[in-house]
């Protein structure tokens, strides 16, 4: 998703939603409202639906808006409706209906897979405090009672095996997580790493690494546990919370190696918080020899929090090539009333200069594509930068930073280390308008990606120059070895 998605032009929403609010709500209106801002905005609706596709696409089409006028209930009016916008293929071509659609299992499945879930002998603190009381002097230090960061869970951590470890409830979370199921699951790969198994609330579970900082376990993209009992030996230090806990960190590995973990691209002010970061700790990046940028995991949004650390990347220009847009009607009003909204927002009047430039374009062009201008990222004159770059992706890295990977192997120091990005950004400049029921609102690309149509990567996603194998659960580890080879 490209810049700027998430600004949302309050004048027309207001204006769109006083309109809903005049006539009767149903799923054929939404489906009509979603039609014509397709085929009105859509960047890749010409090339989507002509040729062979054009058949196909009416015929679904008619189909749709025939079931749409029998349908009354919201759950199965959004089910039609995204199979209408699957056709598309495009991950930025999206229907949000505000409060989500229950789209998952049945209670029944979950109930039944609850019912077959392991559970430790444990079902209340006073227990496994006595138990921890009781072997004081043979405990390990993963045991004990750990509190999540949010504060949400409490959990018992006993030793099951010689290198096995289960995080269990201390007390009823609801009828079905009640005290003593396991919550995770800890594998000692060496001392203080672990492959970790971790069962979300529908008894579901996801294998990711962890480790232990002192005071404090870390289920990496799950939740950081605190320790409460027995009394931690060891507690985290400024150092610590500065440059190891943090999601968002820079991190020095060793004498020759920095990790620099950027926040999800989405992210309220990330801009502003990733310029600081960056610049806070510019000794350790400008300092190391090898530098790691962790992108896993992240959705994309804001390219530009990832601007701060080009420097370091190349000593030469970075051009980022600007879009294919639509210049149609509804793009262009709802561009200009962004340049007027971001006006009144120190933080994002620095876009206005690229909006109106492709605000001119649409007047001018009216019904035709355009190309918004390419912005060149400049190198710093006297920054020090790495001798070589790995930039870490994996399946859930996508759009932006997906778009971000590209224009950092214009460097030749850039090895990309992971495995295949999702495959989301050959659509961008995503907008999305209210429609007329349910508070549902539709985004729509009203731009595509300067590589179309030679380079197509949507649903496909970048090829990483080094593959990660499955096997390995430590992937900074992996890459941080790779480089000190």
């Amino acid at each position: 998703m490209k810049k700027y998605f998430g600004l949302i032009v309050l004048v027309l929403i207001s204006m769109l939603d006083l309109n809903a609010q005049t006539q009767e709500c149903n799923c054929k209106r939404n489906f009509d409202e979603i039609y014509q801002k397709v085929t009105d905005n859509y960047a890749a609706f010409s090339e989507k639906t002509s040729g062979k596709n054009k058949a196909k696409f009416n015929q679904l089409s008619k189909k749709t808006k025939a079931e749409a006028a029998l349908i009354t209930e919201i759950k199965p009016c959004f089910e039609l409706i995204n199979t209408w916008t699957d056709f598309f293929k495009d991950n930025h071509l999206f229907v949000n209906p505000v409060n989500s659609v229950d789209r998952s299992e049945s209670a029944e499945v979950i109930r039944t897979r609850a019912a077959e879930h392991k559970s430790q002998t444990y079902t209340s603190e006073k227990d496994f405090q006595n138990y921890l009381t009781q072997n004081a002097k043979t405990l390990d230090p993963e045991e004990g009672i750990w509190l999540s960061d949010d504060q949400v869970y409490r959990l018992g951590v006993v030793k099951t095996t010689k290198n096995t470890y289960v995080g269990f409830l201390l007390n009823d979370a609801d009828k079905l997580w009640t005290a003593g199921k396991n919550k995770f699951i800890l594998e000692k790969l060496e001392e203080g790493s672990y492959k970790s198994t971790y069962y979300f609330a529908d008894f579901g579970s996801e294998v990711n690494f962890a480790k232990i900082i002192k005071n404090f376990l870390v289920l990496e993209n799950v939740y950081k546990f605190t320790k409460l009992s027995p009394t931690p030996k060891l507690y985290a230090n400024g150092d610590d919370l500065s440059h190891r806990l943090p999601d968002s960190r820079v991190e020095k590995l060793n004498a020759n190696t920095t990790l620099v973990t950027l926040p999800p691209f989405t992210m309220p002010n990330a801009p502003a918080f990733s310029a600081e970061l960056i610049l806070q700790n510019a000794a350790l990046i400008e300092n190391a020899k090898y530098l790691i940028i962790d992108l896993r995991n992240n959705p994309g949004g804001d390219e530009s929090v990832f601007d701060p650390l080009f420097p370091y990347i190349s000593k030469n220009p970075i051009v980022r090539k600007g879009s294919k847009m639509r210049a149609s009607q509804e793009n262009y009003i709802i561009l200009a009333n962004e340049i007027r909204a971001v006006a009144e927002m120190d933080q994002y009047r620095v876009i206005i200069p690229k909006l109106q430039a492709i605000v001119d374009l649409m007047q001018q062009n009216m019904g035709n594509m355009i190309t918004a201008p390419d912005k060149v990222i400049a190198p710093v004159v006297g920054i020090k930068s790495p001798e070589k770059i790995i930039i870490l992706v994996n399946k859930n890295t996508a759009s932006a930073a997906e778009s971000i990977c590209l224009e950092a192997k214009q460097s030749s120091k850039v090895i990309l280390m992971g495995t295949q990005t999702k495959g989301a950004f050959d659509y961008t400049e995503t907008r999305d308008w209210s429609l007329p029921c349910y508070g549902w609102r539709v985004g729509v690309p009203m731009g595509l990606s300067s590589r179309l149509p030679l380079q197509p990567l949507e649903n496909v996603g970048i090829k990483p120059d080094v593959v990660i194998p499955d096997s390995e659960l430590d992937w900074v580890k992996y890459a941080n070895q790779y480089l000190n080879k």
